[in-house]
């Protein structure tokens, strides 16, 4: 038995609209999965609320450097949650991708000499940004936080 064309033609345009429409499908997906995406832009706040006591996770301690000078200091995320403070993001950093100029003010970032101190202007990597956002309960302030899911940690 051979094949026919009129047979062929039935045969292939089920097969042709299917795949047709998983590409489609496919396209749609990937453009609400971009869209959705969460990166840090400018104004973004995180906020850490005192608490007197800390959560696991305390002993997390972020080198990060200072616009001013280039020079190191430490965010003890431990340090932060207890006496509180926020970062505000101010400008993405044109020269490296993902880096963001943040501003911190609050009593103090670590208990030892790599404290930023109470008021700094600091660069941090969007993944940085990420995790502390992730330590203060989200991007925002008090009830108005945004939810980030640990899932941007797995990259």
């Amino acid at each position: 038995m051979s094949i026919n064309t009129p047979t062929l033609a039935r045969t292939l345009l089920p097969v042709a609209v299917g795949a047709g429409c998983m590409i489609v499908l496919l396209c749609i997906v990937n453009g609400i999965a971009a869209t959705t995406k969460t990166a840090p832009a400018s104004g973004d706040i995180v906020s850490f609320q005192p608490a007197s006591v800390i959560t696991a996770g305390g002993d997390v301690r972020l080198a990060v450097r200072r616009a001013s000078d280039q020079q190191d200091c430490v965010l003890d995320l431990g340090t932060m949650r207890q006496t509180g403070g926020s970062l505000v993001v101010e400008s993405e950093v044109g020269r490296v991708a993902n880096t963001f100029q943040v501003h911190w003010a609050g009593e103090r970032t670590a208990t030892d000499a790599d404290d930023c101190g109470g008021n700094a202007t600091l660069i941090l990597r969007a993944h940085d940004l990420d995790m502390l956002a992730l330590s203060a309960g989200g991007y925002g302030v008090a009830e108005k936080q945004l939810p980030i899911s640990a899932s941007n940690f797995n990259k």
